[in-house]
């Protein structure tokens, strides 16, 4: 862009004139616009610090209409549906502000600037009540210089008008629910008369509950009627043994048991070894020989002997088991006959607690029926209620009023700012205007003489005395918009597209389209050996017609198999081992482009992949004669079609520029 330098014809005798003219007219100028700036400023920001901060609480209240149905009650036929209209002319009605007033008043909460004249009337002005459009959702806000009166205010018009609310409801109704009121209350009070009644006659006849048992006389009387049975069964069981005993010494047989008696068991315990001895004697020696031994003929003595003392042991244990029978027989009839006495001398006792249990019994039944009345009556009062509840809308607090802490209006700062840039422009309007009577003398023309020989921006010399750091801080080619490749170019594919490719791919193929996004062609892909990658060096060796070393990074060398195959094997391979052809490249490309939804992705090509990388290179500025470094040979035609995508400037070489595109580098390790 060609610049332009100015030339001024110039009048030296009157250079001294025109220069205290110039004086002259900047201090005039000066001194108008001070003059009527400061006063303009002055005034407006008096008048804008002088107004009254105005401060704003809201709240919001949300009118549910009543579910109830219509009441058929001819006190109620006059009542007038629900609408939200109504209620809000209702809430900034004068009487309810007048209540209002009252309670704050009773609350301790006033304002000096309502106290004096119509509070309700000042208040309607502080008021205002916004329907929500298409809700029943309405906007209270109440605007004062009070922040502490205007919450307290919003707060008590919300409780009056909740209690005025349910005071309009309940009026048509207010009879019936008197009466039903009353009639409980009236059956309370006969509830408590009645179970203090029954309570002085349990207490007075020491009846414990309407349970038999739980009564001391009855509990008392069944437990001696449960004793006389045991007793008589006593006796009957003393009789029957007593029975047994006599019949046995009748037949000459004893009852005795030596288990009963230690004396006799001990007894029996020897008889019972001399046998054993005289038995195993008899298996070795003969009758006769037993008859003649002396200590054998003591043994057969001394069991004789012993059976004449059981003998005797059992006789007496049968005499002392009769004489204890016929003892347990006499105690256990003199048990009944004081059972039977006791409850003979209860009986008249028995009924009259019987007849104090009956009336009793009586009288909690009576309690029990007004109980039931009342509870009725309760449940009466309860459905009335709840119908009024039905019928009368719900109001429901969305947001309670809050203390304000800034003021709505006014804005000083914006309207300080409005003054003194009013002040800034009624300055400059009556300078203008004053100088419009005082028009300086003409002064010099001035020639503009176009010279197009003055550079306007960076030339080439100027972008090659730039160093590394600093042509790194100029824009990247990355974040350049992309230009339209011609329509000889393959497809260039977005940084977000090659991404979403990797993310779609395994990791055999992934690590292929890292190779292609680095300048190696789809024939130089799928001839690429195990022996073709130095991990030391972090490059691949390329051959054929291009042969190069291109440099890997390390998240793409992790990509590539390291699983000790020899080195002459294919780095592609298929399912037997063989190299994969380079179809098998293009379609799993395919497949990669589609899963990862991108737009025509039959375009989607190793050479496609290719020209994205060298595109990339190109539009940085990269030295064409370097690119075979990276990319290998090019022909002449598509240098030609790069030309177009190189800006203009010097060209870099490899080390000023970025090698690796940025889903390349991003590619996660491994």
């Amino acid at each position: 862009m060609p610049s332009s330098i100015l030339f001024e014809r110039t009048n030296p005798a009157g250079d001294f004139e025109a220069e205290q003219r110039s004086r002259r007219a900047n201090r005039r100028r000066l001194a108008v616009f001070l003059f009527v700036f400061l006063m303009l400023s002055i005034i407006g920001l008096v008048y804008v610090f002088s107004r009254p901060a105005i401060y704003q609480a809201t709240a919001r209240l949300n009118f549910v209409p009543a579910t109830g149905q219509p009441s058929n009650d001819p006190a109620r036929a006059s009542e007038k549906p629900f609408a939200l209209r109504d209620e809000v002319q209702f809430l900034t009605s004068r009487n309810l502000l007048a209540k209002v007033w009252d309670g704050l008043k009773d609350a301790s909460v006033t304002s000096p600037t309502l106290s004096a004249g119509d509070p309700a009337a000042s208040l309607q002005t502080m008021l205002s009540a916004t329907p929500m459009e298409g809700t029943n959702v309405v906007l209270l806000q109440a605007r004062g210089a009070e922040p502490a009166f205007l919450s307290a205010f919003l707060d008590q018009l919300i409780a009056a008008y909740q209690a005025s609310l349910a005071d309009r409801y309940r009026s048509a109704s207010a009879g019936t629910f008197a009466d039903a009121r009353e009639e409980a209350r009236r059956l309370e009070a006969s509830v408590l008369d009645k179970r203090k009644e029954v309570d002085a006659f349990r207490a007075r006849n020491k009846i414990v509950s309407l349970e038999r048992d739980e009564n001391q006389v009855l509990s008392e009387v069944k437990g001696m009627g449960a004793a006389l049975n045991a007793a008589n069964d006593k006796v009957v069981a003393a009789e029957a043994r007593l029975g047994t005993l006599q019949e046995a010494e009748a037949a000459g047989q004893s009852v005795a048991r030596a288990r009963d008696n230690p004396t006799l068991a001990a007894l029996e315990q020897q008889a019972a070894g001399i046998r054993a001895d005289l038995k195993e004697v008899a298996r070795t020696f003969t009758p006769e020989y037993m008859q003649i031994d002396p200590r054998i003929r003591a043994l057969r003595a001394r069991l004789s002997d012993l059976e004449e003392q059981m003998l005797v042991q059992r006789q007496s244990s049968h005499r002392s088991a009769l004489q204890e029978a016929r003892g347990e027989l006499a105690s256990a009839r003199a048990t009944v006959a004081a059972l039977r006495q006791q409850l003979s001398a209860n009986q008249n006792s028995v009924q009259a607690f019987t007849s104090s249990f009956n009336q009793y019994r009586a009288l909690q039944e009576e309690l029990t029926r007004i109980e039931q009345l009342r509870q009725k009556a309760v449940e009466r009062l309860a459905s009335i209620d709840a119908e009024e509840n039905a019928r009368m809308p719900k109001v429901e607090l969305v947001e309670a009023a809050a203390t304000p802490q800034s003021p709505v209006s006014p804005l000083y700062a914006r309207d300080a700012a409005l003054a003194l840039v009013g002040a800034l422009i009624a300055g400059l309007l009556t300078m203008g205007i004053v100088e419009l009577f005082n028009r300086p003398p003409r002064q010099p023309a001035t020639i503009v003489v176009p010279q197009t020989w003055v550079p306007m921006s960076i030339g080439g010399h100027a972008m090659a005395s730039l160093g590394a750091e600093e042509r790194r801080a100029l824009p990247h080619a990355a974040t350049m918009p992309a230009l339209q490749a011609p329509q000889s170019l393959p497809r260039e594919l977005t940084s977000l597209e090659l991404s979403a490719l990797l993310g779609a791919a395994d990791r055999d193929l992934r690590a292929a389209i890292a190779l292609l996004a680095m300048g190696l062609t789809r024939r130089e892909v799928v001839d690429l050996r195990r022996g073709d990658i130095d991990r030391d060096a972090g490059s691949v060796r390329v051959t054929g017609a291009s042969e190069r070393a291109v440099p890997l990074p390390a998240n793409v060398l992790a990509l590539l198999p390291d699983d000790g195959r020899p080195a002459d094997a294919p780095l592609r391979t298929t399912g037997n081992g063989l190299s994969a052809p380079e179809d098998d490249l293009d379609a799993a490309l395919l497949y990669a482009a589609h899963d990862a939804g991108i737009e025509h992705a039959d375009e989607v090509t190793p050479l496609a992949l290719r020209h994205t990388y060298v595109a990339f290179l190109v539009r940085q500025g990269t030295r064409f004669s370097e690119l075979a470094k990276l990319v290998g040979h090019l022909p002449v035609d598509a240098l030609a079609a790069y030309k177009l995508l190189s800006p203009s400037g010097p060209r870099l070489s490899l080390e000023l520029v970025d090698r690796l595109l940025p889903a390349i580098r991003e590619l996660p390790l491994g």
